[in-house]
């Protein structure tokens, strides 16, 4: 049975929704944590980026990168800061962060989620064309991206523990020690480990 075909099952009565289901759990469904599970002080992340004409959340796949800056720029926005978020999923999406910088009015952040995705040369433009248009740059990168690291993403089987206890009830057919397997089992990716649970919720349910 697929994700799809489960999360969809519920709303004819003959399944528990599953609440590891990524409406719960995608970036924004949840707020931005700590590598111990403590509410991340997205404010003084805010200010801390705006002191900077560049900054980057660095870390592995399924650290809480998007998570954060997805939570960084509604911040930003009520705020009254101009903000825009760019999804890279290719090289080939620079173009589109080009021009993100390019409508960009002085004193705009742009937030760039997948800086790693982008060529050398391309990233190259971008910084010129951000300089130039005095646009703030606060991309997220799997490794060093030649700008200060304002966050080092981490994680801990407590985090994991932390966000499941915050998406909807799963009727004790979760145990800890399930949390802490599907962290271990995944290297602290929070993203697998979250597959994992939503799996391990349904071996539960059948």
């Amino acid at each position: 049975m697929t994700r799809a075909m489960t999360e969809t099952w519920p709303a004819v009565g003959r399944l528990p929704a599953n609440p590891f289901a990524t409406r719960h759990t995608r970036p924004g469904a949840v707020p931005p944590l700590d590598g111990r599970g403590e509410p991340l002080d997205v404010a003084a992340l805010a200010d801390r980026c705006l002191t900077l004409p560049a900054a980057a959340l660095e870390g592995p796949h399924g650290h809480g990168k998007t998570t954060t800056l997805v939570a960084l720029v509604d911040h930003l926005a009520t705020r009254g800061v101009p903000v825009d978020l760019v999804r890279l999923r290719t090289a080939g999406d620079g173009r589109r962060t080009l021009a993100a910088v390019l409508r960009g009015e002085p004193g705009a952040v742009v937030c760039i989620d997948g800086w790693e995705r982008i060529s050398r040369l391309a990233a190259v433009v971008i910084r010129l064309a951000a300089r130039w248009r005095r646009v703030r740059l606060v991309v997220t990168t799997h490794r060093p991206a030649g700008m200060p690291v304002v966050l080092r993403c981490s994680t801990s089987a407590g985090l994991l523990a932390a966000i499941v206890a915050r998406l909807p009830d799963h009727g004790g057919r979760i145990a800890d020690a399930d949390v802490v397997a599907a962290f271990a089992r995944h290297g602290g990716d929070l993203r697998e480990s979250l597959y994992d649970l939503y799996d391990r919720f349904e071996q539960q349910i059948r």
